[in-house]
């Protein structure tokens, strides 16, 4: 499967490449401080040398590995000339020294060639980015050429710049017009080339990548106190603006120019320079990329003193400076522009000292873009750059006592897992991660309570764009992917690299999509607010974090809010006020523990300052309650709501009360489309579901002992076990008092009597005992309680060697049961079978199938749904979703079970869902990506299955592809704990058409929630089409009456004709006179109409022969030769169909033939 995936991943992925510049021969080593020294390359050297990085070797040599592992050393294999024995003999401990290098290194050899695969498929082409070294060198040559300016006032600066048609892309709040500050342009001081670009770590993907151009701007241009009051980022608005209208008038070198924040942080923009597409000496477009020229400051232009985190460097009022709040995304933000040479250069200097550290930043950047993270303040202040600096931390420290957490030695993956382990385990909000030696230099709560990963040489914080929900996603996302690591039973390849995580209806069990206001309408925003965040967006979102952080509680195990903003505008245009679409989406993990609760306990009444709090945060919701306890506390209460969950109707008030009603109107909660739609569903609807399924148990529990104090029998009830969806919370009619108006509400239970040796030795005799037996039961109970109605009945006709009676048992509360013998001599019988062995076998797998694993999954699901507590209301779903689409009775009920819960105890690389609607659609997203023919599946219910065991199920499932290549005898293979072989409950249904017909279905079904009109408009007819199966895709209809659809009460006990399933016996009928001819299809719900489609054999003309299996009729062929002896005959449809309506007598309205 992860091949097939990667192979598609590698047709689909949208080409990209990076420059790799010629000119590379000299190293970066230079002090993290920024100074240079004779090796030093700024990407601008003189062409045709060659890089000589691929030469780097770890400081654990080959020869040390070879020598450890008592191997032939590199320098043993290549010393002289080897004959051919010789040199197999080397070949051979190559192959094990490479083997038992990825059994050390990796989690497996399969995973490590996995990985190799996905590098290779992901390098970028690098025949493509030739012209993109002579354009970085003609850019660096036409921005020595521009002349400097004068110093300009404000006025004068704008108008130079405009008449080349040129805005200046200022910050907010933009300069005063009576600013006194002048504005000045010189020549840059310094030209490098940074980011990916340098490291050579850029892979394939579905955008542009960006080449970093860094102008370092002159110290003459500035004055000390411009890190003041946005001095500074005005003067390199300026700057950046003075080389754009310059090389506007480039007539040898075109570009398409625009403006665009750098990593989405409103105080940098920078310019992109990308490819036009005239097939002249400059054109790179199918490079994949585009330039963006970045003004970057010495890092000893200001003092860092004053531009530490921990200082306020912005006067937002007339108070002294002193009783300023410090200013540390303003700050940060002036750092960072001093720290491209020596992030560069830091990251550079590990590569050197470790060979896998590129292949290790690849991993973890295809990991983070799977997620939906990257380095803007939008994609959460986490991307490629910043798993770099972290990892390059990691190998200089960060343990304890200063010890190295990586080692130069680690393999790509082990950096990579080593990376994860790390953020995982460790939060940076507590504890800084710091790249240099000597202690912090500036109070952690500067930053807010963020994460901090902090250069203290220059106090700049890595992490200073990453919002406090950002990091908790991270973090979250880490430690789902380390324990998806740690399984050494499964192979979670793609749930970690390929599988596309960041999904709004899939990854959340509540999304939401709320509108932001404009920041014309925050007073407080314009007033302060901007100082400490410039995105408007970010700081709406944060404010919303803390209000729901704090009015959830722990009905929410995570928080997420994400925005995006479109950071690219025209050179012609003014900066727009606002940069994002209007909205952000709110998605939540839930607690299925906590969730629901309708109670919000707040504090005692004699603590009065936590109560004023209290009532402050929550309003007129707010009132005091006196519980059983005697205990007198601030509460909120919430009602129960069929459409809405209690965390939404939450979500919704306190949007209203915290940010207006407005907001709180905007709010639209994805999937509430779907819980409207099972709301009006009488059945799923029904909020007194899992009450009536608790009923039904106790009613068996009553039944249970009932029949095990029985003492008047020849042998005594040893067990009883439940065996029925009722009984493991799974039907989709929850059983309910006086409801019995089909065998569906009936309850099954197996029973096992005490051992006896004096069971015949006939198997008719033992099912003819087991009646008998029945009907003494029946007896006993009446004698117990005569209120207790019994009834025996037969399952199908007396001559048979399986099972053929049950005795139906209806208690006076109204819940009724339907119990059959299980006895160990008639298994015994059944495997020594030799009149028939063909029937032996299939009797005996019915046998076990229907009895004894029946029971055990009953008792294992009741278990489930109590760990799970939304599986019982996600497989209810699932199977309505069967159903509607008439796949039953061709799939199990067990079979569907099994599916869902697959979701819940494999979840990755989620979590298991907290929601109905979540599992709902997370069941059919997998059903629409499984692959059947090639992956089974296998699910280790009490986690009792070891390496060997699972390797036995695939290779019993491998043994089965191997013998039926073409899926003809099993198409899914679902193995559990309890019933190995995989095939109990899929064969030979479903059918490889019945499948295949599962996964298209799913794939429909998700193309609707992906076009987001069923989930976002929350559209209920939209989502009802998932619910629809066209009836066109069949070849005939036949369309039934309703009978006995709506019972009265009155007539309980019912009659016996209502308890039959008319429809189910006559669906049964038709499959056994016709056959494999037709495969038919029903609602076993709605019981509304029987489909059927013929096999395609039946429908061409074939020469007549007797014992064809169905009816025919002559025919001819224009391309087939006839002669007397030879017919051409084909399927008599009409005759068929004409059968099957007189065979439905009233049961059948009309048979609809379906035209084509």
């Amino acid at each position: 499967m992860a091949k097939r995936k990667r192979s598609e991943l590698k047709n689909t992925v949208t080409e990209t490449v990076t420059v790799q510049s010629k000119n590379e021969e000299n190293e970066l080593e230079v002090d993290i401080s920024g100074r240079k020294d004779e090796s030093y390359s700024d990407g601008f050297d003189d062409e045709g040398e060659e890089d000589e990085d691929d030469d780097d070797r770890s400081d654990v040599s080959n020869h040390e590995l070879d020598t450890a592992n008592g191997l032939p050393t590199a320098d043993s294999r290549k010393s002289g000339k080897m004959s051919k024995r010789k040199l197999k003999v080397s070949q051979l401990a190559d192959d094990l020294h490479n083997l038992q290098e990825a059994i050390q290194l990796y989690k497996s050899n399969i995973f490590k060639m996995e990985i190799d695969e996905l590098l290779t498929e992901l390098k970028i082409d690098e025949a493509k980015t030739k012209p993109v070294d002579r354009i970085l060198h003609k850019l660096k040559e036409s921005i020595e050429n521009i002349k400097d300016s004068s110093e300009l006032l404000l006025s004068e600066a704008e108008k130079l710049v405009s008449t080349s048609g040129i805005s200046i892309p200022f910050p907010e709040p933009r300069p005063p017009k009576d600013a006194q500050y002048r504005f000045k342009y010189e020549g840059p001081s310094d030209y490098n080339l940074a980011g990916s670009y340098m490291l050579k770590t850029i892979i394939k993907s579905p955008e542009r990548f960006g080449i970093d151009f860094i102008v370092t701007m002159p110290k003459s241009i500035f004055h000390e106190k411009d890190f003041l009051n946005y001095r500074y980022f005005h003067k390199r608005a300026f700057y950046l603006s003075y080389i754009a209208s310059h090389l506007k008038l480039q007539s040898d070198l075109k570009f398409e120019m625009s403006y665009e924040l750098l990593d989405g942080d409103h105080l940098r923009p920078v310019l992109r320079l990308d490819s036009v597409k005239d097939g002249g000496e400059f054109d790179f477009h199918r490079a994949k990329c585009y330039i963006r020229i970045i003004p970057g400051i010495d890092h000893d232009m200001f003092s860092l003193t004053k531009i530490s985190p921990a200082r306020n460097c912005v006067r937002y009022n007339q108070d002294p400076a002193g009783s300023l709040n410090p200013t540390p995304y303003y700050n940060s933000s002036i750092l960072s522009d001093t720290y491209y040479f020596g992030s560069t250069v830091f990251l550079h200097k590990a590569a050197k000292s470790c060979d896998r550290f590129k292949d290790a930043m690849k991993l973890g950047e295809i990991w983070l873009r799977q997620r939906g993270f990257d380095s803007s303040v939008a994609g959460g202040g986490f991307g490629p750059w910043e798993w770099g600096v972290l990892m390059a931390t990691l190998l200089q420290g960060g343990g304890a006592r200063g010890s190295r957490i990586l080692s130069n030695g680690f393999s790509n993956y082990q950096l990579f897992k080593a990376t994860l382990n790390y953020m995982a385990s460790n939060d940076f909000t507590e504890n800084p991660v710091n790249i240099s030696k000597e202690p912090l230099a500036f109070d952690m709560g500067a930053f807010g309570g963020g994460p901090v990963l902090v250069n203290n040489d220059i106090n700049l914080n890595v992490l200073y764009r990453m919002s406090v929900p950002s990091y908790r996603r991270l973090r979250h996302e880490a430690s789902l992917t380390v324990a998806e690591l740690d399984d050494v039973k499964g192979d979670h390849f793609d749930s970690v690299f390929l599988d596309k995580v960041d999904s709004l209806i899939y990854q959340y069990d509540l999304a939401a999509i709320i509108k932001i206001p404009s920041p014309r309408e925050d007073k407080v925003y314009r007033d302060i607010g901007r100082v400490f965040s410039p995105s408007y967006c970010a700081y709406f979102t944060s404010k919303i974090y803390q209000v729901l952080h704090r009015g959830l509680g722990e009905r929410a195990s995570l928080i997420s809010v994400k925005f995006s903003e479109n950071s690219n505008w025209p050179l012609t245009a003014s900066r727009p006020s606002s940069l994002g679409d209007g909205t952000f989406t709110l998605g939540l993990l839930l607690d299925p523990e906590h969730s629901e609760r309708l109670i919000i306990h707040g504090p005692s009444a004699e603590r009065n300052t936590d109560a004023e709090e209290f009532r402050k945060f929550w309003g007129k919701k707010s009132e005091l309650r006196r519980f059983k306890d005697g205990s007198i506390i601030e509460t909120v209460l919430w009602e129960p709501h069929p459409e809405r969950s209690i965390v939404s109707q939450i979500i919704a008030y306190l949007l209203e009360r915290h940010f207006g009603e407005g907001v709180a109107k905007s709010m639209t909660v994805a999937g509430d489309g779907i819980a409207q739609f099972f709301a009006s569903d009488n059945d799923i609807g029904d909020s007194r579901a899992f009450a009536n399924f608790q009923k039904n148990l106790d009613e068996f529990e009553f039944l249970r002992k009932l029949l095990i104090d029985i003492d008047d029998l020849p042998l005594r009830v040893s067990s009883v076990m439940p065996a029925s969806p009722a009984l493991r919370y799974a039907s989709v009619r929850s059983p309910a008092e006086l409801s019995i108006k089909s065998i569906h509400d009936f309850s099954d239970v197996v029973i096992e009597l005490e051992t006896s040796s004096k069971w015949p030795d006939d198997l008719k005799a033992v099912q003819h005992s087991k009646a008998a037996f029945l009907v003494a039961l029946a007896d006993s109970i009446k004698n117990i309680d005569s209120t207790i109605l019994t009834r025996v009945g037969l399952d199908r006709d007396l001559d048979t060697i399986e099972n053929f009676s049950y005795l139906e048992i209806m208690l006076s509360s109204g819940y009724a049961f339907r119990v059959r013998i299980q006895t160990e001599r008639e298994a015994i019988l059944l495997r020594n079978y030799k009149a028939d062995q063909d029937l032996g076998r299939r009797a005996h797998r019915n046998l076990e199938r229907n009895f004894s694993l029946t029971a055990r999954h009953t008792t294992q699901f009741q278990t489930m749904c109590h760990r799970f507590p939304f599986l019982s209301s996600t497989v209810r779903r699932i199977k309505r979703w069967f159903y509607s689409h008439y796949l039953a009775p061709s799939v199990s009920d067990i079979l569907i079970e099994l599916i869902t819960l697959y979701t819940f105890l494999k979840p990755f690389p989620w979590t298991a869902p907290a929601s109905a609607t979540t599992g709902f659609l997370r069941t059919l997203y997998f059903l629409a990506h499984w692959d059947w023919r090639i992956d089974p599946l296998i699910l280790d219910v009490d986690n009792s299955l070891t390496i060997d065991d699972i390797q036995s199920i695939r290779d019993t499932f491998k043994s089965l592809r191997t013998n039926d290549p073409e899926c003809t005898q099993t198409a899914m293979f679902v193995a559990v704990n309890y019933e190995k072989s995989g095939i109990m409950w899929t064969s030979p249904n479903p059918s490889r058409v019945i499948a295949s017909r599962i996964t298209a279905l799913a794939r429909a079904s998700c193309e609707v929630f992906k076009t987001g009109k069923a989930i976002v408009s929350n559209d209920k007819n939209a989502v009802g089409k998932i619910f629809v199966s066209p009836l066109t895709g069949f070849d005939f209809v036949i369309h039934l009456k309703q009978m006995n659809d709506q019972p009265s009460l009155d007539t309980y006990p019912p009659r016996t004709e209502s308890l039959c399933d008319f429809v189910g016996l006559y669906h049964d009928e038709l499959q056994t006179i016709f056959g494999e001819n037709v495969l038919l299809f029903r609602n076993v719900m709605k019981n509304d109409l029987i489909a059927g489609v013929w096999d395609p054999r039946i429908l061409t003309a074939r020469n007549w022969k007797v014992y064809l299996g169905y009816s025919t009729q002559p025919c001819t062929s224009e391309s087939s030769h006839t002669d007397d002896k030879n017919v051409l005959v084909k399927a008599n449809i009409g005759a068929m169909l004409r059968e099957m309506e007189r065979l439905g007598g009233d049961l059948v309205s009309k048979v609809v033939e379906v035209s084509k």
